[in-house]
């Protein structure tokens, strides 16, 4: 019988309609149970498991090794934020504010990404003997916030303009499990953790402006419950200049763990990380202990490559929407059980507000996605009615690629709303020049320094409106010249 090629395409159209389709190969999944590796959002999403079990599969065939480098890679990531926390608080003092009445300039090397817009107050609240009552003057409508940040850099509370006025008030930190009675008149803020992180920001209008900024930093005040219903308030530290302080360095090999088991035990996580925990006690990474093993070492050099990539990875999803500049997701500050996310925020922008408070888009490359460097030039363009939509006020910060402020021939670190005398286009347009030898004729007004080598920008939206927490305006892109 002869066959027609029309009917042997129909026979070969059936026999592959019957066929059953061919599944994807599912993604690998590491040994740890997924509870350690805690949620994701939209940037890094699937990530952390297929980045740690490609690093399992390089480890070990073991099956019983690789169970413990897993639990203790999962653990490192877990980790950095409130190691970073730990070690950034230890060089403040204990229960007292600390304030500088001064700009951060290279020198200062106390946060990444330091503000060179507001003055500095910090402190260290060590809760376990019982609440400490903050008490501020009336800053007369300046901008000025106080974040309040638990040992893991979750944000916990805010005093400041936005959230609480700028009225004098007493507010009032008590430690987790806290069942005593305020004073009236003395407003709640509730701690999940016994340290909290103090960092106080208060807007700079210009050099002759130190003097009534100094004066306001000295009322900020932190005192004992019990000292306070006796009428005594504890004076607050005014410096002129910042303390030199070494950087801090996140140990490595077995005394990270040895450090994350000191914090898990002074400050218990939250509930909602029991699980977690029971995945890291696989490899003897529990409260109070100090674990041992090559897995452990070599979890530790694999979590900070995860970390590492992650940040890539999210920068590369931020500047794909956003003009080139890398925007930092919704949890930032507020992290919740995504400790991968709340990682690489502690890498780059460690104490960083929430949202609500201030919007930080961050620029490593160029429209073209070329890297930043002082090689070539920049510019920033913002058209007439776009400048960025802020309350408080706006900015634009150069930092090295060590993530500090670099040193340059006119001292200029930052250009934004409160920068004298730049010049607007004939169309009502703003552009910024950044470059490292100083342009020509008028443009020489909206300079901001570069280095030599490579560098990133840092533009800051305190009290951003709503068009820039819905997406709605975006800023414009780093273009080169």
């Amino acid at each position: 019988m002869r066959i027609r090629p029309r009917s042997v395409a129909l026979l070969l159209g059936l026999v592959l309609l019957a066929a059953p389709a061919a599944t994807p190969a599912a993604p690998p999944k590491p040994s740890v149970p997924a509870c350690a590796l805690g949620t994701s959002a939209k940037d890094l999403r699937g990530f952390f498991a297929a980045e740690l079990a490609r690093a399992e599969r390089r480890f070990s065939k073991s099956p019983a090794a690789r169970r413990v480098f897993s639990a203790a890679a999962a653990a490192y990531v877990y980790g950095f934020a409130p190691v970073s926390v730990n070690l950034t608080t230890q060089r403040f003092l204990e229960n007292q504010f600390v304030s500088i009445a001064a700009l951060t300039d290279p020198t200062v090397r106390t946060v990444v990404l330091p503000n060179h817009d507001t003055t500095y107050t910090v402190g260290r609240l060590q809760l376990a003997d019982g609440p400490r009552v903050l008490d501020v003057p009336d800053a007369r409508g300046r901008y000025y916030v106080i974040q309040l940040l638990d040992a893991y850099s979750n944000t916990i509370s805010y005093v400041g303009r936005r959230t609480t006025g700028t009225k004098a008030g007493s507010y009032a930190v008590v430690p987790p499990g806290f069942k005593g009675t305020l004073p009236a008149g003395v407003r709640r803020i509730q701690s999940p953790t016994n340290l909290v992180w103090v960092l106080g920001r208060t807007l700079l209008r210009d050099a002759a402006d130190l003097p009534v900024v100094g004066q306001l930093m000295g009322g900020y005040k932190v005192t004992a419950l019990g000292p306070w219903q006796a009428s005594e308030r504890q004076g607050s530290l005014v410096f002129g200049s910042f303390p030199t302080l070494a950087p801090v360095v996140i140990p490595g090999g077995l005394d990270f763990y040895a450090k994350l088991g000191e914090i898990l035990a002074s400050d218990p996580p939250p509930g909602r990380d029991a699980c977690a925990l029971r995945a890291f006690a696989r490899a003897g990474i529990e409260p109070g202990a100090k674990p041992a093993g090559a897995a452990l070492v070599a979890a530790v050099r694999a979590g900070k490559r995860i970390v590492a990539r992650a940040e890539a990875r999210a920068n590369r999803y931020g500047a794909a929407r956003n003009n080139g500049w890398i925007l930092p997701g919704n949890y930032v500050g507020a992290y919740g059980r995504n400790y991968l996310g709340r990682a690489v925020i502690a890498t780059a922008a460690l104490g960083a507000n929430t949202r609500p408070e201030t919007v930080y888009p961050l620029a490593v490359a160029d429209v073209k996605r070329r890297p930043l460097s002082g090689g070539r030039r920049y510019a920033i363009r913002f058209r007439r009615g776009q400048l960025p939509p802020a309350d408080a006020f706006w900015s634009i910060t150069m930092y090295g690629q060590d993530r500090y402020l670099v040193p340059n021939a006119i001292d200029r670190y930052a250009i934004g709303d409160r920068t004298e005398g730049l010049r607007r286009g004939r169309d009502g347009s703003l552009t910024i020049y950044v470059q490292r030898r100083p342009p020509s004729g008028a443009e020489r007004a909206n300079w901001l320094p570069a280095p030599r080598g490579r560098f990133r920008l840092a533009m800051r939206l305190y009290e951003p409106r709503r068009s820039v927490l819905s997406g709605r305006w975006l800023p414009p892109p780093v273009q080169p010249r």
